[in-house]
């Protein structure tokens, strides 16, 4: 408690006294007798003033001391006082070095609250979320090491220290996040999962809570999904014009499947919730768009989104079946994974639904052979399937210090023998802005491959995934590869970068 807090309670205390000595004086006998009852009556009169003045001051000064109290957590709370970021704008140098900014002075505030003998470890995790709210992360990570906890946000994908907390006081913030979730804490053995609402300056958000035991203590990993954001735009995640207008008309058809492939953190959630956007622009808000989800990344309004729940039996294919019976216009899966699922989604694609979904697979022409080894039968997967989409995401290039860089011979090569030809490109410097990384944000590429009467004989011929994409190139298919060393010779990432996501 700090001075002023306990002034004031001290003079609550005083106040009260006072009020409780003139209640007895008021009350006690003067004396008996006719004398006597004229001088009790201008006594009592006199003191009743005092008496309901004590009482009143003495309310009003117990109030004040928990008020000024409560302040310390209070400041913790809404000590970060640099505006708001908006989360899901395009990812660009001038977003990535406010972030920084931000994250710095959060680490900062965190580091001299953490450092006391007896941290307020209720105001620190405040304070925690509240700034991850605030850049746009999508995750948080508390992990023990020997020397102390790591705390860190994923932010655009890329996981940014923001401070070192103390080792000893690790048990103490992992508590406070189960008494959050109403998770049990004696339990330490075995991995936990849960889940808090939080609300926040930047709105209110579920948190789904994993905790890990490891041989330092418990990890954690927080999942923030933000309730009521708006959705990202398709203009700003790095489509060139060109594809955007072709993937934005197959966006309009009536019914079909279009499968995004790439890596775990590729963007490909982001690519699909900008296409549910585009679709609700273009059609109006009456068109039906059902969701199922593991999990729930952001919670949309006008979406009928429903949460896989395996423990209950609410698997993608049980839920794409009762979405099915619901009769919505357009469908997300978040990742279709089993046989079950795969034949269900083609159904739904085949009787009047546009589906949207992900894939694990390489290439967008590899899509269809990971299917076919999932059981869908060729012909039926030819038929309804509208396109595939391939993404990856690599580290963007500082634009305040790249600089031209020769191509090392490994480089030559590779783009020789992909048939690309050389030209000018840029590597990383390291200035202020990026912390010497020589790197801000990330940047995306894509191919698309759209489903013609050539790509579908050969996806019912069951031809190799090398040969389908052979036949889109030929039909004007950008590959990946070509696409990412676009964007390398415009100055937005290295050779490096591209060749490293794109792999093979």
């Amino acid at each position: 408690m700090n001075r002023l807090a306990r002034v004031l309670w001290a003079l609550a205390a005083l106040a009260l006294v006072v009020g409780l000595g003139s209640w007895l004086y008021r009350n006690a006998s003067l004396g008996a007798g006719p004398a006597v009852t004229l001088g009790r009556l201008y006594l009592q009169s006199a003191l009743t003033p005092l008496l309901v003045g004590s009482a009143a001051l003495a309310l009003v000064f117990g109030l004040a001391s928990g008020a000024v109290a409560a302040l310390p957590r209070r400041r913790a709370r809404s000590a970060l006082k640099l505006p708001a970021l908006p989360p899901l704008a395009a990812e660009t140098p001038e977003l990535a070095i406010a972030v920084r900014e931000l994250l710095l002075v959060l680490g900062r505030q965190l580091r001299g609250m953490s450092v006391r003998a007896e941290p307020d470890i209720i105001a620190i995790m405040d304070l925690l979320m509240d700034g991850a709210i605030r850049v746009g992360a999508s995750d948080v990570h508390i992990h023990p090491l020997e020397a102390g906890t790591r705390v860190a946000f994923r932010v655009h994908g890329v996981l940014e220290q923001v401070f070192i907390f103390p080792r000893e006081h690790h048990s103490r913030l992992i508590n406070r996040v189960k008494v959050l979730s109403r998770l049990p804490l004696y339990q330490l053995e075995k991995p936990q999962d849960g889940h808090f609402p939080l609300a926040t300056q930047e709105g209110p958000a579920d948190i789904r809570v994993s905790l890990l035991p490891t041989n330092h203590g418990e990890a954690l990993a927080l999942r923030i999904a933000r309730t009521g954001v708006r959705l990202p735009q398709l203009t700003t995640l790095g489509f060139p014009e060109g594809l955007r207008e072709r993937y934005q008309q197959l966006l309009g058809l009536p019914q079909g499947l279009i499968l995004v492939a790439g890596a775990t953190g590729s963007g490909k959630t982001t690519s699909l919730y900008a296409s549910l956007g585009h679709i609700q622009q273009s059609r109006g808000e009456l068109t039906r768009i059902a969701t199922i989800e593991d999990p729930i990344e952001f919670d949309v309004p006008l979406f009928a989104q429903t949460q896989v729940n395996a423990e209950q039996g609410l698997t993608f294919a049980h839920g794409l079946r009762a979405v099915l019976r619901q009769d919505p216009n357009v469908i997300m899966v978040g990742e279709i994974r089993d046989s079950e699922t795969a034949r269900t989604a083609i159904q739904a694609g085949l009787s009047g639904h546009l589906l949207l979904s992900t894939i694990h697979a390489n290439s967008a022409s590899g899509v269809f052979n990971r299917l076919i080894e999932m059981g869908v039968e060729p012909f039926l997967l030819a038929s309804a399937t509208a396109a595939t989409l391939s993404q990856r995401l690599a580290r963007g290039l500082c634009p305040h210090c790249r600089t031209e860089m020769p191509l090392t011979p490994e480089e030559a090569v590779r783009l020789d023998s992909a048939g690309i030809a050389r030209g000018t490109f840029y590597g990383p410097v390291g200035c202020e802005r990026c912390e010497g990384s020589g790197y801000l944000g990330r940047v995306a590429f894509y191919e698309m491959l759209v489903v013609t009467p050539a790509i579908r004989d050969a996806v019912n011929a069951k031809v190799p995934s090398a040969r389908i994409q052979e036949i889109a190139a030929s039909e004007g298919m950008v590959p990946l590869l070509a696409a990412g060393v676009e964007r390398a010779r415009a100055g937005a990432t290295t050779l490096r970068e591209v060749f490293r996501v794109v792999g093979g």
